[in-house]
């Protein structure tokens, strides 16, 4: 069976139906909040049956730092376990154990903004909820599948980026070696093609590979994640299934689709070249034994793409 091919077909679709919406929206004279509207009402209408788009504020009972609410999030999705649901484009109050997940949703994504997106995601993820399943008792995050059950997922969307990915790249990896914390999941620059996806853990359910190695704090122990990054052009495609791979609690079912990501993935991606260096194979292996694969990669970025 060709999966991809299967993607590839989804991804015109979804590209299609994206243009309408913004171009439907945009009438409305709502210009700044077209595309976030735009989207909301996008993935109202692609994401599972069970969970709902709305935006506004999440709050939490317990957090890893002195903040117990998130600040305005552009998109929220909600699962069944969210008591109190409001209209989809009116500002909400979320409580985190019925957040699947969130994120923000760029027209226009610049360096600039960067770092201020991060610090933003930081505040959504550092809120913890509490295990609510019923069948399984999980007294910590160990592992991808039991991070989750007490961290919900944060992408940033952006329909247009300004700069290279590599710079975004950089500043992620800034972020991390500044606050030693995990700012956000996933990254999905459409008009790139690119998909930058991080995991708490090293093992990956997307991936085979180990990425970009990186220390970070867990529940107060320090633990090794890993940065991948995917050239593909399935960006929009992939974005959907991704959402889905995710559950807050054992109580839900696992969907399906994350069966299929690792293969289309593999099947999709083209090569990355993180950054042009001048250094050999073998003098970019004693680099890396040297100073480690983040802090190598990290300076390389720096010297790449420094800030202007």
């Amino acid at each position: 069976m060709d999966f991809y091919g299967i993607f590839k077909q989804q991804q015109r679709i979804l590209e299609l139906e994206l243009e309408l919406a913004r171009q439907r929206f945009s009438h409305y004279g709502l210009r700044g909040n077209a595309v976030e509207t735009a989207v909301r009402d996008f993935l109202e209408r692609h994401i599972p049956r069970a969970l709902t788009a709305g935006t506004g504020e999440v709050v939490a009972s317990e957090s890893d730092t002195d903040r117990r609410k998130s600040g305005q999030i552009d998109i929220v999705l909600s699962n069944m376990s969210q008591p109190f649901l409001g209209s989809r484009d009116v500002p909400s109050t979320f409580f985190i154990e019925g957040v699947h997940m969130a994120g923000e949703v760029k027209a226009t994504l610049s360096r600039s903004i960067v770092a201020s997106e991060l610090e933003k995601a930081r505040y959504f993820r550092s809120l913890k909820a509490r295990n609510v399943s019923r069948l399984v008792t999980v007294p910590k995050p160990e592992n991808w599948l039991t991070y989750y059950v007490f961290y919900r997922p944060y992408f940033l969307l952006s329909v247009e980026t300004t700069t290279k990915w590599q710079a975004i790249l950089l500043e992620i990896m800034e972020f991390i070696e500044a606050n030693g914390t995990m700012p956000l999941d996933g990254i999905f620059l459409l008009d790139q093609n690119v998909v930058i996806l991080l995991s708490p853990y090293l093992d990956f359910p997307h991936s085979k590979l180990a990425g970009i190695p990186f220390e970070h704090k867990v529940d107060g122990q320090m633990v090794i994640g890993g940065i991948h990054v995917y050239k593909t052009d399935v960006p929009l495609a992939l974005f959907f299934a991704w959402i889905s791979t995710f559950r807050g609690s054992f109580f839900e079912d696992q969907h399906p689709i994350g069966f299929y990501i690792q293969e289309v993935l593999n099947e999709s991606m083209a090569e990355t070249v993180l950054c042009e260096d001048a250094l050999s194979t073998e003098e970019m292996l004693k680099k890396f034994e040297a100073f480690g694969i983040f802090k190598a990669t990290l300076e390389g970025l720096r010297l790449a793409y420094p800030r202007k």
